[in-house]
Formats: C-alpha cells, sequence, structure tokens
C-alpha cells in the first residue's frame, strides 16, 4: 500500500508541473499576444498620440502601398528590434489607459535602411522622378552621408507638423552646391530656354 500512496504523490507532482507550464504558456501567449494583435494595426497608434495627422498624412501618400504599418519604417529592422518594440508597446497601452503623453519606445526616425527595404527604393537612382534633374542618390547617401529624409521629410506625411514636402526646396542645394549654382548643367538634365541667366 506504501508502493501504491509513493506513485501517488508522484502522478500529483507531475500534474502539478504540467499545470505550473501550461499556466506559465498560457501567461506568455496571452503576455506576447496582445502588443502583437495591438500593433498589427497601424490605427492603433492614433489611439496613443497625437498621431491621427500622420496617421491620414500616411493613408494618403503613395507610402500606404509600400507599407501596411508604420513600424515597418519607424522600428529597426530585425525581428528581434520588431518584438522588443511589440514588448515594450505595454507602456504605450498603459498612457492611453491613463492620459500619460509618451515618445513612442523603440519607434525611430526612418533612416536609410528603412528606405532601403525589398521592393522600395534604390540606390541606383541617378535622376529626379521628373527625369530633368541630376541628382546622384548613391553619392548623395553613400559617400557623403545624407539621410533620405533630410532632402525628403515628407515623403510619407507631406507638410504635417514641421514636416515638408516630397521634393527638397533648392535652397538645400545651395548649401553644398552654391558656388555651382548658377551653372545649370550641373543639376538640369534638359536644356531650359528660359531659365538662361537665372540665379537660384
Amino acid at each position: 500500500m506504501d508502493k501504491y500512496a509513493g506513485v501517488d504523490g508522484k502522478t500529483k507532482k507531475h500534474n502539478r508541473a504540467v499545470r505550473y507550464i501550461l499556466i506559465a504558456f498560457i501567461f506568455i501567449s496571452v503576455f506576447l499576444s496582445i502588443p502583437y494583435l495591438y500593433t498589427s494595426n497601424p490605427k492603433s497608434c492614433t489611439r496613443c498620440h497625437s498621431m491621427k495627422k500622420y496617421y491620414s498624412s500616411w493613408k494618403q501618400s503613395s507610402h500606404t502601398v509600400a507599407t501596411d504599418n508604420c513600424f515597418n519604417c519607424h522600428v529597426k529592422q530585425g525581428s528581434i528590434n520588431l518584438w522588443i518594440y511589440r514588448i515594450s508597446f505595454y507602456r504605450e497601452i498603459y498612457a492611453s489607459m491613463v492620459g500619460a503623453k509618451l515618445k513612442p519606445a523603440g519607434a525611430t526616425v526612418p533612416g536609410v535602411e528603412s528606405c532601403k527595404r525589398k521592393g522600395c527604393h534604390s540606390l541606383n537612382r541617378i535622376e529626379s522622378g521628373t527625369g530633368d534633374i541630376k541628382i546622384n542618390h548613391r553619392t548623395h547617401i553613400v559617400e557623403v552621408g545624407i539621410s533620405c529624409i533630410t532632402c525628403h521629410p515628407g515623403a510619407a506625411h507631406p507638410n504635417v507638423g514641421k514636416i515638408g514636402k516630397i521634393i527638397p526646396p533648392r535652397k538645400m542645394c545651395k548649401e553644398c552646391h552654391a558656388a555651382r549654382m548658377h551653372d545649370c548643367s550641373l543639376c538640369h538634365i534638359k536644356k531650359h530656354q528660359l531659365l538662361e541667366g537665372y540665379k537660384h
């Protein structure tokens, strides 16, 4: 009889361990699922921050076709960074509930790597979209070290807040090329008769 009592004790311990493992598994699954589900919809950003205008401008831009979620551009590339961002989103959910103002944790300003993602932009572009301005993107980005959003701050959010337009203003080019701004061939592919003698 003592022999069977020992077996029952082991069975109870085993069942208790299985129960704890199952509870831990359920807890971890729920813990990870909440931020995953919450961040899978870009509209969730509009609930936590003053982001409605940014969300609206993104929806109207071409970038709504390029990506279906904010973190594809605003979180550093890589699964680990994405999960760190998603788990840290609990503080965003908390801030939303209590009305606290917080900057998004883990979110970054898009860098060159965001723009170069597969299916997005190439550094091989050597002219403007209209085909009349020379602009070697690889030279500016790789050799000079200028970030994409330095020239194109409004690419995904045009004219929102202090964000500028998609196309950089001439004065930005003048910061580096002031000495040659009178030379039309520096920038222009097509010869514009109307620009003869024009000074930027």
